[in-house]
């Protein structure tokens, strides 16, 4: 008994010590991301002042992009390391208000896209990370969407994943809201199919950070939900393309880390 006690503070100090961890880091990641924007604002204005070379232009230009990224990266781990602030989330709007925010993009490309909304419900969630979430899904469809003929199809239906471990109880299954994100862009090579979802692996040369969909997995998991891709060629049966589907629980409370 005694030792249970002592493996149990020494695992509420490590949580604890993790806990100021993180909060140290997300301060001093803030402080350097207002730090690269303040270098960016700079680099605007000196871009916009008469008389420079094309040279120097060129290599604003270059700087500016490059402080774009780091922005972004420091903007995508912030989202990991801040506290969540779960609150009642409806996916439909959460959905609705991503499409809106890329509007622009998605008559630009001429994508077609096709709602199935069958989920109603409320879930316990983080907005912002639900949001992130599916802003990274949709952006990746509509980048990969053809001109014209690209489609984005959006599908959330209800759930209930079975516990299928052994020794599980019964009725420890979990209810939820599984996504289903679908376009029909180009397929995703199978050595590239594994690694997605690894930080900094990106097909968009110079324009990617390679963070988006590793954080993407991240932010489901902290909600004890699951993603999962699939790429594949026309097969009769369906058309070929990507298809990113989510799963998230109704509660925070309930896990589906072990679920099938």
């Amino acid at each position: 008994m005694q030792q249970r006690s002592e493996d149990q503070r020494l695992q509420e100090k490590n949580v604890h010590d993790l806990a100021e961890v993180g909060l140290l880091s997300a301060g001093i990641i803030h402080e350097v991301k207002n730090a690269l924007q303040g270098i960016a604002n700079a680099l605007l204005l000196l871009d916009n002042e008469q008389g420079l070379q094309p040279r120097a232009r060129t290599w604003i230009a270059d700087a500016r992009r490059e402080l774009s990224r780091a922005i972004e990266v420091s903007r995508e781990t912030l989202s990991l390391v801040r506290e969540e602030s779960v609150s009642p989330v409806r996916i439909q709007d959460v959905l609705e208000d991503v499409l809106d925010a890329y509007a622009g993009k998605i008559r630009y490309k001429g994508v077609h896209v096709e709602r199935r909304f069958e989920f109603q419900e409320t879930i316990q969630a983080d907005p912002g990370a639900v949001r992130q979430v599916f802003a990274n899904i949709i952006l990746n469809a509509l980048e990969s969407a053809p001109h014209e003929t690209g489609k984005l199809t959006i599908h959330t239906s209800p759930l209930l994943k079975m516990n299928c471990t052994m020794g599980s109880v019964p009725g420890n299954d979990v209810r939820g809201v599984r996504i289903v994100c679908a376009d029909n862009g180009p397929v995703i090579p199978d050595e590239n199919r594994e690694k997605v979802f690894e930080p900094l692996f990106s097909t968009k040369k110079g324009k990617g950070t390679g963070l988006g969909l590793w954080m993407t997995q991240r932010l489901v998991h902290k909600h004890h939900g699951t993603v999962h891709l699939r790429s594949s060629s026309s097969n009769g049966k369906r058309p070929s393309g990507t298809c990113f589907s989510v799963f998230l629980p109704l509660h925070q409370n309930q896990t589906s880390d072990r679920l099938v």
